[in-house]
C-alpha cells in the first residue's frame, strides 16, 4: 500500500470539456429608469397641468380629465399639455371651463 497522496488531473488534461461561460442576466430596465424621456420644458408643463386640474377639479375628476381623450383639444390633455406652450394654454382654458361647468 502506499500513503502517497493521489494527483487528481483537471482540465483538458483529464478529457474534460471547458465550463460553458456564466450567463450574464442584462437588467432590462435600468437605463430606462436612469433616463427622463421628458425635456425640463415639457415635465414643468406636465406638473403645472397636473396641478392645475387637481387643485380646480379635485382628484379623481383630474385624472379622468387629464387620462381620457378629448376631441375639442385634438389628444388626451395631459399629452397635449406636454407638448408645447400653446398646447399648455389650451389645456389651462379647457381646465378652467371644465371645472366652471362641473362644481366638485
Amino acid at each position: 500500500m502506499s500513503t502517497a497522496p493521489e494527483t487528481l488531473v483537471v482540465g483538458e488534461d483529464a478529457g474534460d470539456t471547458p465550463a460553458p461561460a456564466p450567463v450574464v442576466k442584462r437588467r432590462q430596465f435600468r437605463t430606462a429608469a436612469t433616463k427622463s424621456k421628458l425635456s425640463v420644458e415639457e415635465a414643468d408643463r406636465q406638473g403645472r397641468a397636473v396641478r392645475l386640474a387637481f387643485e380646480k377639479m379635485g382628484r379623481d375628476a383630474s385624472r379622468a380629465f387629464l387620462n381620457e381623450p378629448d376631441a375639442a383639444l385634438g389628444g388626451r390633455p395631459l399629452d397635449v399639455a406636454t407638448a408645447s406652450a400653446s398646447g399648455m394654454a389650451a389645456v389651462e382654458a379647457a381646465i378652467v371651463a371644465h371645472a366652471a361647468a362641473a362644481p366638485r
